[in-house]
Order: structure tokens, then C-alpha cells, then sequence
């Protein structure tokens, strides 16, 4: 084919069919990831407020707000914002139950009983942080799903 170098096609079905195969723009949302990392924090601070007003320790609103907001912010994220919220999660539970910890019982966790209070945290915080970081599994297998179906469908 001489002559041809350089030359797109202008056939109409060739372009159609090179349109199906681009992907969909990822869709934003307004404020960009700040609606997410709000949800994926908050949820589970107010969680953890309510816990410990009710009595010591983290409890069921903690465990429940870390996966709702986990959940809710895999939801509204991106392809790209996936990854952030799938790793962030078992930080967020952990730095959330520290901060909660602290402020509420501050006085308890000096010097070695900070070290011990730290192992605790993250003992007891691990089945929270499985079910969020789950959480999110499944909301973005579901999204991916779907998005699959929206595609070919």
C-alpha cells in the first residue's frame, strides 16, 4: 500500500468501532476527592464518638462507620481513587481508633501503657479493618461489574 503512510481512514464504521473500544471518562464528582476522604473519615470518627461517649472502647458505631465510609467512599472514587481507598482503610480505623482513644482516655496511655494501648488498638481493631477494607472489595467488584454490563450491554 504506497502512498498510504500518514493517512487515516475515514471510514464511519471503523470510527464507530474504535469508539466502543475507548473507555468512559472516569466520572468526577464536585469538590473532586474530598467528598470520599470526608466520608471515609468522618463515618467512622463520629462512629468512634458515640462509642466512647456510650462507654470505653470502640464498639458496634465505630465498627459500622468505618465500613459504611469505606464503603461509600470506594463507591463515589474513581478507578484511580480505588487504590487510596483500599490501603487507606485499615490506616484510617487505626489512626481513628488511636485519636479517639487518646482524647477520650489521654491520662491512661503514658509512657510503656501507650505501647501496650498501641498493640491493643491494633489488635482489636484488625476485624474492623478487614470488614472495611471488604467492604470495598465488594462495592468495587459491583462497580466493575456494572460498569461491564454499561459497556457491552
Amino acid at each position: 500500500m504506497a502512498g498510504r503512510r500518514g493517512r487515516t481512514s475515514s471510514n464511519p464504521e471503523t470510527e464507530r468501532q474504535a469508539a466502543r473500544r475507548t473507555p468512559a471518562p472516569a466520572r468526577s464528582l464536585p469538590g473532586g476527592p474530598v467528598l470520599p476522604a470526608a466520608l471515609a473519615i468522618g463515618l467512622p470518627a463520629v462512629g468512634a464518638g458515640i462509642d466512647e461517649l456510650s462507654g470505653p472502647g470502640m464498639g458496634f458505631a465505630f465498627a459500622a462507620g468505618a465500613v459504611l465510609g469505606t464503603g461509600l467512599a470506594a463507591m463515589l472514587s474513581t478507578r484511580r481513587g480505588w487504590w487510596w481507598v483500599l490501603c487507606a482503610s485499615p490506616l484510617l480505623v487505626l489512626g481513628v481508633t488511636a485519636g479517639a482513644e487518646l482524647l477520650a482516655n489521654g491520662d491512661m496511655y503514658k509512657g510503656k501503657a501507650l505501647a501496650t494501648g498501641s498493640a491493643k488498638w491494633v489488635v482489636h481493631g484488625f476485624p474492623v479493618m478487614a470488614a472495611a477494607a471488604g467492604a470495598a472489595v465488594l462495592v468495587i467488584v459491583v462497580r466493575v461489574i456494572l460498569d461491564g454490563r454499561k459497556h457491552h450491554g
